[in-house]
């Protein structure tokens, strides 16, 4: 009885491990980078601004410019990525979802700003 009790727990344990020969896709991957390096620069670009009560230097709307160029190629690098065969849609999702994210604060900040 103990004996096939742990060739069942062995044969379970076995069960799993699922090998493929997926892998994230590098669109996907380039994606989720440049979202972060959005969501930095955003984060970075608002605190300095908190910080000098909104005497804010030119470098800050740079900033956020390029913050708004990355997310808009991250969200069209998410997007292709899904089209590719065999791939872990991961990283695709991240990617998109986070680069959305980003141009929705941007554009609620730029209607926050000219009410403002």
């Amino acid at each position: 009885m103990k004996r096939a009790s742990r060739k069942l727990a062995k044969t379970k344990r076995r069960a799993n491990y699922k090998f493929t020969n997926k892998k994230h896709p590098v669109k996907a991957i380039s994606s989720t980078i440049l979202g972060c390096v959005s969501l930095f620069g955003i984060i970075a670009a608002i605190y300095l601004s908190f910080l000098q009560r909104g005497d804010t230097k030119p470098g800050y709307g740079l900033t956020g410019l390029l913050a708004v160029i990355f997310s808009v190629t991250g969200v069209v690098l998410g997007a292709l990525s899904f089209r590719e065969r065999d791939s872990f849609y991961v990283l695709s999702w991240v990617g998109t979802i986070l680069n959305g994210v980003i141009l929705i604060i941007v554009a609620l900040l730029f209607v926050v700003g000219l009410q403002g």
